[in-house]
């Protein structure tokens, strides 16, 4: 009897000098329920723990061991911002030397085509914009169907047939890119021109990409073969207006 008032006070003394646990779960992924508990005792009991604890077990660190992991994981996600950094600078220039494999020569479709404009373009419009360019365009292996009006070029689907994709407006221009601008009360034909390397050209030589005065709507048209891919460029086949 006596024997188990001792042990009963031995326990009761332990428990009295142990203070409280704080508790806290937390969840790095969807598969493990991870809790570490900070159990704080006496001086008589020793120093405060930490027990790291999964579904497959309990295993006890302390927080030097702690700390050193989350360091180790800091370094190594450092290091994989790194190799991104890096895999994308390379990115960048492999793109910049493929567009650059895509510019088209003077023995290319466009550069060709651009060159028989430019050659016969007088000085000033003669109103027959769509038959100059058209003529350029076939000479230079196009085959397509002639409308007669220039912007049935882009409504028609016809540059698309063609071999051609809309880019943006915004896009700097290259060798051998076709714009027509949309018909309008005053133009009802509309207009298309192309890009010489130097200045755009139709029947005649243009000072700017913009022949008439005031705003006008207009596309934009590119060899596909010399067109990044669609993510990129936003291709889509022209469609018949509305």
């Amino acid at each position: 009897m006596k024997q188990a008032l001792l042990i009963l006070s031995v326990l009761g003394m332990g428990v009295a000098q142990t203070s409280g646990a704080v508790e806290t779960t937390f969840q790095p992924n969807n598969t493990l329920s991870h809790t570490i508990t900070n159990i704080s005792t006496s001086a008589n009991y020793g120093s405060s723990r930490n027990i790291y604890s999964t579904n497959s077990g309990a295993h006890v660190y302390s927080n030097d061991e702690i700390s050193q992991a989350i360091d180790n994981l800091s370094a190594h996600a450092k290091q994989k911002e790194y190799q991104l950094a890096s895999l994308t600078s390379r990115l960048s220039y492999e793109q910049r030397q493929q567009q650059a494999s895509r510019t088209p020569d003077r023995s290319s479709a466009p550069a060709i085509a651009a060159a028989n404009a430019a050659r016969v373009a007088l000085s000033r419009s003669s109103g027959y914009c769509a038959r100059y360019v058209r003529k350029a365009l076939q000479s230079a292996g196009y085959e397509f169907t002639p409308n007669p009006s220039a912007y049935q070029y882009a409504s028609r689907g016809t540059l698309a047939q063609a071999g051609f994709a809309k880019i943006s407006n915004n896009t700097q221009p290259q060798v051998g890119d076709v714009v027509v601008f949309n018909r309008t009360s005053s133009r009802p034909h509309g207009h298309i021109q192309i890009f010489d390397g130097n200045i755009w050209v139709s029947d005649f030589r243009q000072s700017s990409i913009n022949p008439y005065s005031g705003t006008h709507s207009y596309t934009t048209w590119r060899d596909s073969q010399y067109v990044d891919d669609a993510s990129d460029r936003g291709i889509y086949l022209a469609m018949a207006d509305k």
